[in-house]
């Protein structure tokens, strides 16, 4: 192998293409993200070094270090003195804001759950849907609609877009066994969440779904979740008001929990 070739077999099968948006070492770290995010690098593996990505993204050796030093900050990369810069185990980060599975909260509480699919399937982004996801024009997204229930008894409707480069085999499951939230928690975790909750009143397809009134009052919880600037998910949740609460705890995390 010569000075110029790559050391780690990884390199040539990454994604390390700059997007051109925002400073130089901001771009790296999306790219670098991007990686781990889409399955590309995994927990634990070595990624290239910090020359080599000196010399793909023709990009100083501070501006490359800047980028690492923040995503090690960040909880995404591990650095070890000596032995190279290594993918974070993601499943041990610890969101203030917990997400859950709604099928874990119903069986936490002694009940049955069961689902049926009425959407699920793959779009290039239009430019409404591009812009929601802040991503460009023509990328692929996965739209799933699920209704949950509870006892024979429809609680959720789950509306749900799945960016594919943050989550790539997302469309490719049957969701027989998982539900979809459930295995994005475990294949495509976020680093960050934003919630917005209101009150509506059910149209003749929400108030046919979840087999109440025409008019009903429903708790809608928008939701959408990067991770560390990579879009993962824009999802809209639909319970019925009157039977239906939606709450929450979170403690912040003590710093010497780390």
């Amino acid at each position: 192998m010569t000075q110029d070739q790559p050391s780690i077999p990884v390199l040539p099968n990454a994604h390390l293409v700059l997007d051109g948006n925002g400073p130089l070492y901001d771009q790296i770290k999306r790219v670098l993200a991007r990686n781990v995010i889409s399955g590309h690098w995994v927990s634990g593996q070595q990624i290239p070094t910090e020359m080599e990505l000196v010399r793909v993204f023709q990009a100083s050796r501070m501006t490359v270090n800047r980028a690492l030093r923040e995503l090690v900050a960040e909880g995404v990369l591990t650095r070890t003195r000596g032995a190279g810069t290594y993918v974070a185990d993601r499943k041990g980060q610890s969101p203030i804001l917990e997400i859950r599975a709604i099928d874990r909260d119903i069986r936490a509480r002694g009940h049955r759950h069961d689902s049926d699919i009425i959407t699920y399937n793959t779009v290039a982004a239009d430019a409404t849907l591009a812009t929601r996801f802040g991503l460009t024009p023509g990328v692929p997204l996965c739209h799933f609609v699920c209704l949950h229930r509870e006892e024979d008894i429809p609680v959720q409707i789950e509306d749900r877009w799945v960016n594919l480069a943050a989550a790539p085999n997302f469309a490719r499951q049957d969701f027989k066994d998982i539900t979809a939230a459930a295995w994005l928690l475990a294949n495509a975790p976020y680093s960050d969440a934003r919630h917005l909750i209101e009150a509506i009143a059910a149209d003749n397809k929400t108030a046919k779904l979840l087999d109440i009134a025409y008019g009903a009052p429903c708790l809608v919880l928008h939701r959408r979740t990067w991770f560390h600037g990579t879009p993962i998910t824009v999802a809209k949740f639909t319970h019925p008001g009157e039977s239906y609460q939606l709450g929450g705890h979170f403690a912040p995390q003590h710093p010497s929990d780390g």
